[in-house]
Formats: structure tokens, sequence, C-alpha cells
């Protein structure tokens, strides 16, 4: 009687561990087919039809894979000519794209957050300023936005039991009017351009330090000795390196049509570096590709008929290129195709590369093409997603 029962313990013992490694099998190789699926999250803008209507320009948000999924998370027309010219003017500064959710505004009165898995709203907060910029620290998925009045940081906030609260919580870090923040990926600093006057654009460089609440201005909105009403700085892009090393900004003068070209500052030394001759015609944004290289796209296919820009190599195509923060030597990317003209790198630790081949400058007024996702891997060239429609954000979420 007892060695049936010790054989029935042992047979109710095999199958009860059979049935657990099946379910751990399954569940790894589901967890390893998910690592192997790149997801890219992006906003297209579609044409308006009725060209006579000043607004009416349709955004949707969406998640695409690469097993064939293209899901939609938000959709919706601007609503006044005002609204449409904003998002029409350097639309990728509305989107920000976190590891778990899209922070985004429609009417740059409101901030909302979409989940990716349900592709439900899970935060919205109405603000009395219009929204200038969202950026985000991907790492920690803490937004950073810039209204016409302040800085504010969205982040997870500790929740208590039975907390029916959102998980989010919006912090006021300063009042003023900043354009195009970056936040660190320790979220310590925050980098930001600051415009001190309300009649014109002129932009100087603040560096936050949020663990001691202390404000730094690192470039003056200046340019040499010319007066404000003569010329003076704008700035178009930041970026700081991993290691908090460097910041690097695209930026130009005041004049017509905008010279871009990049500026480092080296936030150990204080330094600061004017790459104006060699990274001219610099496309914005751009990416670090390790704590003293910064990748960006450099060429401008619709300069052929402004002045001489021969120091730039082929400065009439924009491809991927390198800069050295430490020498400013320049090297170009590889592998990519003459006939193409890229965009928008961003760069993954496997040293995979990412770009797109439209800027979204060509998508105003009412001229918006197709846009292709492309990869750079181990030397090979290839495309992603074909994009019905003008990309004006995007990211990699997943790989």
């Amino acid at each position: 009687m007892k060695s049936t029962n010790k054989f029935a313990m042992k047979k109710f013992l095999f199958a009860g561990l059979t049935f657990f490694a099946i379910i751990l099998i399954g569940f790894l190789y589901a967890y390893f087919l998910q690592l192997g699926i790149e997801k890219i999250g992006y906003v297209k803008v579609l044409n308006n039809k009725n060209r006579n209507i000043l607004y009416g320009t349709t955004f949707e948000g969406r998640l695409v894979d690469s097993k064939g999924n293209d899901k939609l998370l938000f959709k919706f027309k601007t609503s006044n000519a005002e609204i449409d010219q904003k998002l029409t003017f350097f639309p990728h500064r509305f989107f920000s794209w976190g590891k778990n959710h899209v922070a985004y505004t429609q009417n740059l009165k409101e901030v909302i957050l979409v989940d990716y898995k349900t592709g439900r709203e899970v935060y919205k907060q109405k603000l009395n300023e219009g929204i200038e910029f969202i950026n985000v620290n991907k790492a920690k998925e803490e937004f950073v936005i810039a209204t016409e009045k302040a800085l504010y940081i969205l982040k997870y906030r500790k929740k208590q039991e039975n907390d029916k609260k959102s998980p989010f919580i919006l912090k006021r870090v300063a009042e003023g009017k900043f354009w195009f923040p970056s936040i660190s990926i320790d979220s310590r600093y925050i980098v930001c351009g600051e415009i001190a006057s309300n009649n014109i654009l002129a932009t100087s460089l603040v560096l936050f330090d949020l663990l001691n609440n202390t404000k730094k201005k690192l470039i003056s909105e200046k340019l040499g000795n010319l007066p404000l009403t003569q010329d003076y700085r704008l700035i178009y892009s930041t970026a700081i390196s991993n290691d908090n090393k460097w910041v690097v900004i695209s930026t130009s003068s005041s004049g017509t049509p905008p010279y871009r070209y990049l500026t480092a500052i080296n936030l150990k030394s204080g330094l600061v570096k004017e790459f104006g001759s060699n990274t001219g015609l610099c496309n914005s944004p751009g990416c670090f590709v390790s704590s003293d290289k910064y990748m960006f796209t450099q060429g401008e296919p619709e300069y052929r008929e402004f002045g001489d820009y021969s120091p730039i190599i082929e400065p009439f195509r924009s491809k991927p290129v390198i800069v050295d923060l430490n020498t400013g030597k320049l090297e170009i990317v590889n592998n990519v195709p003459k006939d193409t003209n890229i965009y928008w790198p961003i760069y993954k630790n496997d040293k995979t590369i990412y770009f797109i081949d439209r800027k979204y400058y060509s998508f105003v007024p009412n001229k918006i093409f197709d846009t292709n996702i492309y990869r750079l891997k181990n030397k090979k060239f290839e495309l992603l997603f074909q994009i019905k429609g003008g990309i004006v954000s995007y990211d990699v979420i997943s790989k």
C-alpha cells in the first residue's frame, strides 16, 4: 500500500514538474521572441484635402513592428489656424516616445499620455499656458515639458495602497520661456534654450541641476559683440551625453537662410567648441554614439542657390556623419546609398542606426510625401517600413 502511494506521489510530482517546465519554456520562448521584434513609434501627418481651409491637418500616432502590426494610438485634427501653424513648425517637438507611453499634445494646452499595450489614455493634464516642447528620459520615463511660461517634469510618483490617483505627477521646475529641453539619463540635469524677451527669439543655453536646485547659463544669446537688434543666436536641438560630459546643440544666427551648425559644451571643464565651418548645414535632431562622438545628418538639397558651401563634403546631399567632439574631425557613415537623403539618426547600443528619408520641413504646406524608415546594421542598409504620410516624430521603442 505504501509503495503504491509513493509511486502515485512520484507520478504526481513528475506531472507537476513537466507542466511547470512547459509553462516556463513557453514564457521564455515568448520573451525571447519579443526581444527580437523591432517596435517603432511614429507620428504621421496626412494631406489636408481642402486646401482652402487653414486648419484641419490630421495627425496619427502609431506603433509598428517587424511582425507586420501597425497599431493606432491616437488620431486628431487641428482645430484652428494657430494650432495648425505651430504643429507644422518643428512638429517633432510636440510628441515624445517613452518606454511604455507616448506623450503628446493636440491643442497645445494639455499633455496626454497613451499606454502602448492598451492604446488608452492614462494621463491628461490641462495647462494654463501653451506647450512648446515635450522630451523624455526614456529609461526612467520622465517627460520634460516646456511651455510659454514654465518648465515641468512629468514622472511616476510613489503610489500608496488603495490609491486611485494617477501614477504620474506634474512638477514645475522653473518659470520662464524655454525651448528644446533635454533631460539627462540620470534625470539630474535639464539643458534647454531660454528666451528672455518677448520681442525677439534670441536664445541662450541654460543648465538646470535638479540635485542642487541650481541654474547656470552655458552660452549667451549674443553672437560676438553684436547688439541683439542686429543678430542673435537661435537653437534648434539639444542633447546630453550619457555620462553628462558633453552638451551638443544645433544652432545658427538669425540670418536668412539659417546656416545651422553644431556647438559642444564640456560640462566638466566649461569649454565651448563652435564647429561652425565643418558641421554647417546640419539637420536636427542628432544623437550621441559614444561619450565623445555625436552623429547628425549634414547637407541641404534645397540650398543649391544660396552661397558657397564648398568646404562641406557633398553639401547638397543629406548624409549621416559623426563628429569627434574632442578634435572636431568628421567621419562620414558609409554604406548609405548616395541617391537617398537621410535624416534623424537614432543610434542603439548594438551599433544599429535608424534613419528616415524625409524631413518635416517638406511637409509644409500641403505637400506631404510618403516616408521610409531604414536600418543600417553590420554595414547592411535596408528598408524596414514604408509609411503612407509624412513622419513628423519617430523613435525606436524596442528591438
